[in-house]
C-alpha cells in the first residue's frame, strides 16, 4: 500500500474516500489514533494499493482535486 493522500480535514478525508470507494478503489486510513489525538497537527495517511495509485490519482482529478504538494489533495478553484 502507499499513501496516496495525508490531511488533518476529516470532512475532505471522507469526501475523497467516498469517490473512490465509488470508483471501486479499496482505501485504508493509517494513523488515526496519532491523528485523533492531535486532529489539527498529525494528519492521517489515506492508503491504496499501489497496483490502484494511478487510478486512484485520475478518479481524484476527475473529480476535481489536483494534488498538493504538502501531500493532500485540494479542490482546484471552481471544481
Amino acid at each position: 500500500m502507499i499513501a496516496l493522500m495525508s490531511t488533518t480535514d476529516p470532512v475532505k478525508l471522507g469526501a475523497v474516500r467516498a469517490i473512490l470507494r465509488d470508483g471501486g478503489i479499496a482505501t485504508e486510513v493509517f494513523d488515526t489514533a496519532a491523528g485523533a489525538l492531535w486532529r489539527s497537527i498529525i494528519p492521517v495517511r489515506l492508503m491504496v494499493a499501489e497496483s490502484d495509485a494511478d487510478d486512484a490519482r485520475r478518479i481524484l482529478r476527475q473529480a476535481g482535486f489536483a494534488e498538493a504538494l504538502d501531500g493532500d489533495w485540494d479542490l482546484k478553484a471552481g471544481g
